[in-house]
């Protein structure tokens, strides 16, 4: 940087720390900060207003005394269907003695992604969830081997059983 540029640069500064230092003394308008000794001065709440106070907190309580019952009652009934839901399933498991072994025909066209399978599986009950059984092929490079066909599945077979059947050509 040459000298005069260095010289007006400089000469920049004073005069704007000038303006800034006049805005300073004659225009700016300090406000008064509290001392300590002061006192500031405190909203004295009304009586209507103590009174609205305390009807609002003894609602409030009111209020979460009722929510606290609820939540008991609730935890209490659960417990009690819990008992009585244990005790079904175990008259009914000993009622029916034969398994509820379910067989379906599964219809696999020519072009369909192995996607269309797990639908299948699903919307007739054998398996819970079509996205984890699709994965599970994807997973264990089972979707491209699915062949077109018809097959016929039962609900005791597992997600690899159920694949191997899949995968048989008929």
């Amino acid at each position: 940087m040459s000298k005069p540029a260095l010289r007006y640069l400089a000469l920049g500064f004073l005069v704007s720390a000038i303006v800034l230092a006049g805005y300073r003394l004659f225009l700016y308008d300090v406000q008064p900060i509290a001392s300590e000794n002061e006192k500031t001065e405190e909203a004295v709440p009304t009586k209507e207003e103590i009174s609205y106070q305390e009807k609002y907190e003894a609602l409030l309580a009111d209020r979460e005394v009722a929510d606290l019952e609820k939540e008991t009652a609730t935890s209490e009934s659960a417990v009690v269907n819990e008992e009585a839901t244990s005790e079904s399933v175990e008259s009914a498991e000993s009622e029916s003695s034969e398994p509820s072994e379910k067989k379906i025909t599964v219809i696999i066209n020519d072009g369909d992604p192995s996607s269309v399978a797990s639908q299948q599986l699903q919307e007739q009950g054998l398996i819970e969830d079509a996205f984890d059984f699709d994965g599970f092929l994807e997973e264990n490079s089972y979707a491209a081997l699915i062949r077109p066909g018809s097959y016929e599945v039962s609900s005791e077979m597992d997600y690899n059983e159920l694949a191997s059947v899949l995968m048989d050509n008929n």
